[in-house]
């Protein structure tokens, strides 16, 4: 007579890993954003008293229901649930309210995060680089190992390529905002007078009547093929301005994907091939990030889940 209860007993850490795996492959970036927040302590004032609480709701720090925080949260997410364990811009006042964007609106804030955040400062050949210091350390690493197999890994457009100032990601909207109404204009899609009253529209109601547009599948990418997020950054919300992205010059080279993804720096906005984002976790972490693989121009990227 044979006794089945061992191997009873061998099938139930399968079937609890199996269950795990699959509840990490169906988490949101929503989702697992919403319980690292719920985890933070923040200042609230209670009773005339500044006090710490447990507790920030993902709706206090990125407004969901607005077009454009949701556009970003959606194309861009990935650099909010990497290994530094926190939304990667949330704002909190001295009355223990928060700015309830995803988007920097002006030069001050992205000045004061800068200020913040620890960065450091290295030569990449001729061009000057800043990033976060953990991003940092992170791209030397992986820079020695390309090297000592020959390679290289190097920023592509300048010091740009890493930290950028609001300033920065305004001229590069405007370079693929203005092209695009003149192309669309000159097509009979949009009249030139709602051309010129986008042009003074302020910023985050720019973005979104863009958007807005882009509905019609009137892009404003450099090709007029996609949307200008991919192209793009709106101002305010690019990942370079949290020193967290670096556009390499050798992209397209496999060896060279496979050793920053090593490292921790993986492709995080679908279509835009030059771009990296650091995320400090092995790439089998990602999809309990709330991340999912897709593939474009036969190459990876790891994309918010929805």
């Amino acid at each position: 007579m044979y006794n089945f209860e061992p191997m009873r007993l061998a099938i139930i850490p399968i079937i609890l890993f199996a269950a795990i795996s699959a509840a990490a492959q169906s988490a949101t970036l929503e989702t697992v954003l919403a319980k690292r927040l719920a985890l933070k302590e923040r200042l609230a004032v209670v009773n005339g008293k500044t006090v710490t609480k447990k507790g920030i709701a993902l709706s206090e720090v990125c407004d969901l229901g607005d077009p454009v925080s949701a556009r970003v949260f959606r194309d861009y997410g990935a650099m909010w649930v990497g290994n530094n364990d926190s939304f990667a811009g949330y704002r909190q006042n001295p009355d223990g309210t928060f700015v309830a964007d995803c988007v920097f609106d002006d030069e001050s804030e992205v000045a004061a995060y800068h200020a913040a955040v620890s960065s450091k400062t290295a030569m990449i050949g001729p061009t000057s680089v800043t990033l976060r210091a953990d991003a940092m350390d992170a791209l030397v690493a992986a820079r020695a190992e390309a090297l000592a197999a020959k390679l290289n890994i190097t920023p592509r457009g300048g010091s740009t390529a890493a930290r950028r100032s609001f300033g920065d990601t305004l001229r590069l909207w405007r370079s693929r905002f203005l092209p695009g109404l003149d192309h669309w204009v000159a097509l009979g899609k949009i009249k030139r007078a709602d051309a010129d009253a986008a042009k003074r529209l302020e910023i985050r109601k720019q973005v979104a009547q863009v958007l807005a547009w882009e509905e019609n599948d009137w892009f404003f990418s450099t090709d007029f093929s996609k949307s200008i997020l991919y192209s793009v950054a709106a101002p305010g919300a690019s990942q370079h301005i949290f020193m967290i992205a670096l556009d390499v010059e050798q992209f397209s080279n496999p060896r060279v994907r496979a050793i920053l993804a090593k490292h921790g720096w993986f492709q995080t906005v679908k279509s835009d091939l030059p771009h990296f984002t650091y995320m400090g976790v092995q790439e089998k972490e990602l999809p309990a990030l709330g991340l999912e693989p897709v593939t474009v121009g036969g190459q990876r990227f790891w994309i918010p889940r929805t």
